[in-house]
């Protein structure tokens, strides 16, 4: 769709009316099959699972824009944002390939400019397709089981979806409102680059734009709260990618507890308490890369019969049914797993689909949490983590490969990472691959499908792989499984 088509198409008659398909009481209230609470991407893609299955669907949200997290201030936007990062990053390596190029620099106001043209198209597209529905502006409250109110408005429904996402929650660390703060989405729309910056969080988001800043020429200090980066995932990971930070001039600071801000100036100052004693940064501004916590204040859970809270989002069973409201579903970043858009859209339509089946199905996380981190080098997540099969006390046998050793990464000169391949102990069915390459992400699609699939490890060794590719990283270290 063309972007200017969308705004010159006249309102549908429905817009702040009752909607298609609904029926308005002389009260003011109307009931529908289906109220989906949340119009990002878990919300939207309940609403056309339940359209597609029929239902008398109604979307309420409390955004002004519409389109998400994922399309306005997420996934999208950091991606354009992150792209001249790998972009630089693949020039940077020119001459080691005997490519010789001009000095290179990134134009933080172009970069900001074509992710505002990206989100402009993607926001209208979703906008596009929210017109479809009965769309009603405004804060959803709960006033009763199976009620809400919106503004002047009441709608009662059969079944609720939740899915009104998560917001940044500002860690608790003395001062901080005196200093300069931004969070993710700040970054995505400076226009001018900080020759300081100091991170707290070094989870994807502060390893992803630590590595952007510090390309951008900034001095970086990123301070963890745990003794390694990347603490969700498995120990090499977070040294893998630690290493990469350091070598692009950040100081990474370990088991930090960030206790102290001041204003000295217009410049920030942090102190935090170290392993290793106290350590300070000084710097332009503060990035703010810690949890997100679940939007649920405003919808007054207690009124609805629905148990949840800002730390554990809507508590719901296997098949995402509230534990004590059987009316309401829930789906996305409410439910304070980790934030995905693929998980979100598939949790959207089971929770749309289970509101009215039978016989409701159980969602399969191991299955959808894979996830990546656009660093350089990559990060890719297919399946399970070491420290996820441990946990879960399922007994594994754990391979792992250099990038180095297939030819492909060295005639690219993209020899760095490492490929980590884990099966089952009693049957070498792969439970899951972790990928630590240039091409990491590219190659998670083929690793997805050999998890999705059952394979084993003998029969990923033995399937054809194309020479020579990065793809013959999982078909090597397989070999070392069978």
């Amino acid at each position: 769709m063309v972007l200017q088509d969308y705004f010159f198409r006249p309102a549908p008659a429905w817009v702040g009316g009752a909607g298609r398909g609904g029926t308005v009481a002389p009260m003011g209230e109307e009931r529908r099959e289906l109220c989906v609470i949340g119009a990002g991407t878990a919300g939207f893609a309940a609403a056309e699972a339940a359209r597609a299955a029929g239902r008398d669907v109604v979307l309420v949200t409390g955004t002004e824009e519409l389109g998400g997290t994922c399309i306005l201030r997420g996934c999208m936007p950091a991606k354009a944002v992150l792209a001249a990062v790998q972009v630089e990053g693949e020039v940077a390596k020119a001459h080691g390939v005997g490519v010789e190029t001009a000095p290179v620099h990134l134009d933080l106001p172009a970069i900001i400019s074509r992710k505002r043209a990206l989100v402009d198209y993607f926001a209208a597209d979703r906008q596009h397709d929210l017109e479809e529905y009965p769309l009603i502006r405004g804060d959803a409250r709960f006033v009763a089981h199976d009620a809400i109110v919106v503004g002047e408005r009441r709608i009662a429904a059969d079944r609720f979806v939740i899915a009104t996402g998560a917001t940044v929650e500002p860690p608790p660390i003395e001062g901080l409102d005196t200093v300069r703060t931004i969070t993710s989405t700040g970054v995505l729309e400076l226009t001018h680059a900080p020759h300081s910056v100091a991170i707290v969080g070094g989870g994807p988001i502060g390893c992803a734009f630590a590595q952007f800043f510090a390309r951008l020429g900034a001095r970086v200090t990123l301070f963890q709260d745990a003794p390694e980066l990347l603490r969700a995932d498995d120990p090499d990971v977070g040294t893998a990618i630690r290493a990469a930070l350091e070598r692009d001039g950040v100081e990474v600071v370990l088991d930090a507890d960030v206790r102290r801000a001041q204003r000295d100036g217009d410049v920030a100052v942090l102190f935090a308490d170290t392993a290793r004693g106290a350590h300070g940064a000084r710097a332009d501004v503060v990035l703010l890369a810690t949890n997100r916590r679940p939007h649920v204040d405003a919808l007054d859970l207690a009124a609805g019969g629905i148990e949840g809270d800002r730390a554990r989002g809507i508590v719901v069973d296997a098949t995402l049914r509230s534990v004590s409201n059987p009316r309401v579903f829930a789906a996305g970043d409410v439910l304070a797993r980790r934030a995905l858009v693929h998980t979100a859209a598939y949790g959207g339509r089971l929770a749309a689909t289970n509101a009215f089946a039978d016989e409701p199905v159980e969602a399969q996380w191991d299955r959808w949490e894979s996830h990546a981190l656009y660093t350089q080098p990559q990060v890719a997540v297919a399946g399970l983590t070491e420290r996820q099969c441990r946990a879960h006390g399922i007994e594994v046998r754990v391979a792992t490969l250099p990038a180095s050793e297939v030819g492909k990464a060295l005639v690219s000169d993209e020899a760095e990472g490492f490929v980590k391949m884990i099966v089952r102990a009693d049957d070498n069915r792969v439970a899951g691959i972790t990928l630590v390459t240039d091409d990491a992400i590219d190659l998670a699609g083929e690793a997805i499908a050999l998890i999705d699939r059952c394979a084993t490890a003998r029969e990923i060794a033995e399937m054809p792989h194309l020479h020579p590719t990065m793809s013959e990283l999982l078909a090597r270290v397989a070999e070392k499984l069978c």
